[in-house]
């Protein structure tokens, strides 16, 4: 197996992670004296007791039993040790961050809510792990009166020492941001757009833990709501807005800002979906309709090309890469936070034949604030929705863990796996290496 990655010099923990999940792994042994034998080994992925395996299991996956959880996940993290760090509202579902925040240890299913005492209230922030995988990141967030939310910015850093658990405040930003993006960029340093109250200039938190604003990049005609930002092969930013406008973001000195495009509107809109599945390839869906497209920035302009339709039109739904390059998209409804057409199947586009499959069905509604990540083993935590949830639909205080379809073999039993036999522990930007 070979692995190019371009998103910084990892080292051990983050590799370690970035591997596993890679290989659909989980608990392996990145030592690289282990010897020939180690690469024999094989195993199946522990299920949860008494889980109903269907025949079909290979083409549609399973999903987990919902079981509850401390809070409405808004957001949520996955640290470099394996365990999730959630955050967004009280243990009752409602919408603020200034209160509590969890860690979730998926390896004994435990978990760990603690106050937080910084009183910055990171609800609808942004949040990265650093490279180093010793801590997170949030900038913004919103601001609590004593009463209730005002959905405005706040220009506060707090960080997570994973260590310690401990949540801190960092070093204010210069703007107010609610609602922004973080990106990290290839040196290791936190680029930070976008949110209400920071639209006219975004920054860099450089590795001193100090923000820097890019006075030369005005990102003001831009929609303020979590631009969609990833890094391009050439270093820079690239990103698209709500309205669909492209550009791309050269963060050296002061900044600047090039606009290169725009998207078709059908596949646009604060509620659509994106994720880069490959460097440079980023598939968009959602929004104003069922259709999707690539991206493809790996030649500079961006190319923009269209790919299959997916079942139904899927709005707030959550784009999740998996372990075999695949994108999986959960949740959504056609109307905006709405129980209209709602999305409970997992649906899996194929960016070889670029087809969607549609999987097995979710129980719960994840609409407004739903959340989904891949776990180190393979699976997907699917969590949050809510804060505010549809008329007479209670929030999610819940997780469901859907279990991809590569995690079986035909008739529904589980599939064997191999185990990481050898890896570097250190990977510089860019290096094709083996695995």
């Amino acid at each position: 197996m070979s692995v190019k990655p371009i998103h910084g010099g990892w080292i051990a923990g983050a590799l370690a992670t970035a591997l596993l999940v890679a290989c659909g792994g989980g608990g392996a042994d990145l030592d690289p004296q282990q010897g020939p034998a180690a690469a024999a080994r094989e195993r199946t992925l522990a299920l949860p007791p008494g889980l109903a395996i269907g025949a079909d299991a290979n083409l549609r996956g399973v999903w987990g039993p919902v079981t509850p959880w401390p809070l409405i996940a808004v957001h949520g993290v996955l640290t470099a040790d394996g365990r999730v760090l959630s955050y967004g509202t009280k243990a009752d579902g409602t919408q603020t961050g200034n209160f509590i925040y969890d860690i979730w240890n998926p390896a004994d299913d435990s978990h760990l809510t603690l106050a937080n005492t910084t009183n910055t209230d990171v609800f609808c922030s942004s949040q990265l792990m650093l490279p180093a995988g010793d801590a997170i990141v949030v900038s913004g967030g919103d601001n609590w009166t004593g009463t209730g939310t005002t959905n405005t910015g706040n220009p506060n850093s707090t960080v997570l020492n994973l260590g310690s658990n401990a949540l801190t405040r960092g070093n204010n930003m210069n703007a107010s941001r609610w609602y922004s993006t973080s990106t990290m960029l290839l040196n290791g340093e936190i680029y930070v757009q976008g949110g209400s109250g920071g639209t006219a200039a975004p920054e860099v938190r450089g590795g001193n833990g100090v923000y820097r604003s890019l006075g030369g990049a005005n990102t003001s005609a831009l929609d303020f709501m979590y631009p969609r930002n990833f890094i391009a092969p050439d270093g820079r930013v690239f990103g698209f807005a709500s309205g669909g406008q492209m550009y791309y973001i050269n963060t050296a000195g002061s900044g600047s800002l090039s606009i290169a495009g725009a998207l078709n509107s059908a596949v646009t809109g604060s509620d659509s979906s994106a994720a880069m599945f490959a460097p440079g390839r980023i598939l968009q869906y959602g929004g104003n309709s069922n259709g999707a497209v690539v991206i493809d920035i790996t030649g500079g302009a961006p190319v923009v090309s269209s790919t299959s339709s997916m079942l139904r039109t899927r709005r707030l739904s959550v784009a999740t890469i998996l372990a075999d390059g695949k994108v999986l998209a959960t949740g959504g409804s056609a109307v905006w936070n709405a129980m209209t057409n709602v999305s409970y199947e997992a649906e899996i586009w194929n960016p070889q034949t670029g087809l969607w499959s549609v999987g097995a069905s979710a129980q719960n509604p994840r609409l407004y604030h739903g959340n989904a990540l891949l776990l180190p083993d393979a699976s997907v935590l699917v969590f949050g929705g809510g804060a505010p949830s549809p008329s007479g639909v209670p929030g999610n205080l819940n997780r469901e863990i859907y279990y991809p379809p590569y995690l079986f073999a035909a008739g529904g039993t589980p599939a064997l796996r191999p185990a990481i036999a050898a890896a570097p522990t250190v990977v510089d930007v860019g290096r094709t290496v083996q695995v």
